[in-house]
C-alpha cells in the first residue's frame, strides 16, 4: 500500500539523482532507502525504477506515481503548514455568538483590538446561533459562546466575565414610574410583562422569575425594539439587564427602576472548549479584561428616575 512516505522517498530520489543522496536529504542509511523502495516495489507488485548504471531510471509505473505526488505532496504541504499556523494561534476562524442579541453591543471594540494583535485570525459573529449557544459549541459549530450559565461537562471550560441584574423599564406616565422608588415583586403583579421570550435558560428572563413577580399576563414579541416601543406607549412593562437597559435612558416616554434588592442577577461566562488554540485564549482574557476596566452593568452610575416624559 502507498504511504505519504514511500511518495516522499520517490520524490527526493528523483529530485537528488541517487539512492545515496536522497538518503543523505530523509537522514536514512543507504540500505534502509534501498529496503524501503523494494517494500514499495513488493507491496506495489510493479517494478517502478530501472537501473542504467548508477542511475535510477523511472518506469512506467513509478512515472504515474511521480504524476500523482505533484499533485497529492503540495496539497499536504500546505494542509501542515495550516496546521502549523493554527498551533500558533494564526491562520484560524473563531466562531463566537451570545446568548443574548443585547451582548453584542460592547463586541466590535473588543474584536477591532484583537484583529490587530492577530491579523491572519477571523472572527465570525454567528447570529443564528444567538438562542442555542451551547448547541452550537458542543457541536463544533461555535468556538466561543458568551453564556448566562454553566454546564457540568469536563471538555469545556467557563472563564467569568461580568454579573448583570434585571430591571423593570416602563412608561414614565405609569403610576409606578411617577412613584419612583425601587420595586417589590408585589409591585408587578398584575402587571402585564412584554417580553422576548422566556425559557429556563434563554439568557432573558426566566420561569422562575416570571413565577416570583406574578403579572397577570405575558405578551411574547420576538423584537427588542418592538418591546421598547409597547412599552413606552403604557401596553406593559418589560424586565432586562440593567447595562442593555441604559440604551433607552434617553428615549422620551420611558422610564428605568430597579427592584429593591437584586433579583434575576446573572453571571456572565465565556464558554470555550478546554483544547482551545492560543488565539482563542488569548481573546478571552481580552474580553475580561476589557470589562472588568469598563463594567457594562455599572460603570454608568446607578441612578434611576424618570428621564422624560412625553409630550402633552
Amino acid at each position: 500500500m502507498l504511504t505519504l512516505q514511500h511518495l516522499y522517498i520517490i520524490e527526493k530520489v528523483i529530485s537528488e539523482g541517487s539512492v545515496t543522496r536522497a538518503a543523505e536529504k530523509l537522514n536514512l542509511t543507504q540500505s534502509a532507502l534501498s529496503h524501503q523502495i523494494c517494500d514499495l516495489e513488493a507491496a506495489s507488485g510493479l517494478k517502478l525504477f530501472n537501473r542504467v548504471g548508477k542511475k535510477l531510471i523511472l518506469s512506467e509505473a513509478g512515472r504515474r506515481i511521480v504524476t500523482s505526488s505533484e499533485k497529492i505532496l503540495p496539497a499536504i504541504r500546505e494542509l501542515e503548514s495550516e496546521l502549523r499556523d493554527m498551533r500558533a494561534g494564526k491562520s484560524q476562524t473563531i466562531r463566537i455568538s451570545t446568548e443574548c442579541y443585547t451582548c453584542y453591543h460592547w463586541m466590535p471594540p473588543l474584536l477591532a483590538t484583537f484583529n490587530k494583535e492577530y491579523p491572519d485570525v477571523t472572527v465570525q459573529i454567528v447570529a443564528e446561533a444567538t438562542r442555542r449557544p451551547m448547541e452550537y459549541l458542543e457541536t463544533g459549530r461555535l468556538e466561543l459562546a458568551i453564556v448566562n450559565g454553566t454546564k457540568n461537562n469536563p471538555s469545556l471550560l467557563f472563564e467569568p466575565l461580568f454579573d448583570d441584574r434585571m430591571i423593570v423599564l416602563l412608561s414614565d406616565q405609569h403610576p409606578l414610574a411617577i412613584r419612583n422608588m425601587p420595586l417589590e415583586y408585589s409591585d408587578v403583579t398584575d402587571e402585564t410583562l412584554i417580553a422576548f421570550q422566556i425559557g429556563k435558560s434563554d439568557g432573558l428572563i426566566t420561569r422562575d422569575l416570571v413565577s416570583s413577580l406574578a403579572p397577570k399576563k405575558v405578551i411574547h414579541v420576538p423584537i427588542t425594539e418592538a418591546i421598547v416601543e409597547m412599552v413606552r406607549f403604557g401596553m406593559g412593562i418589560t424586565i432586562m439587564a440593567e447595562w442593555a437597559a441604559r440604551h433607552y435612558l434617553n428615549t422620551p416616554g420611558l422610564a428605568i427602576l430597579p427592584f429593591v434588592k437584586d433579583v434575576g442577577t446573572r453571571q456572565w461566562y465565556a464558554c470555550t472548549h478546554k483544547d482551545c488554540s492560543p488565539a482563542l485564549t488569548h481573546l478571552v482574557s481580552q474580553i475580561q479584561l476589557a470589562l472588568a476596566e469598563k463594567d457594562p452593568v455599572i460603570h454608568e452610575g446607578s441612578s434611576f428616575k424618570v428621564k422624560s416624559r412625553v409630550a402633552a
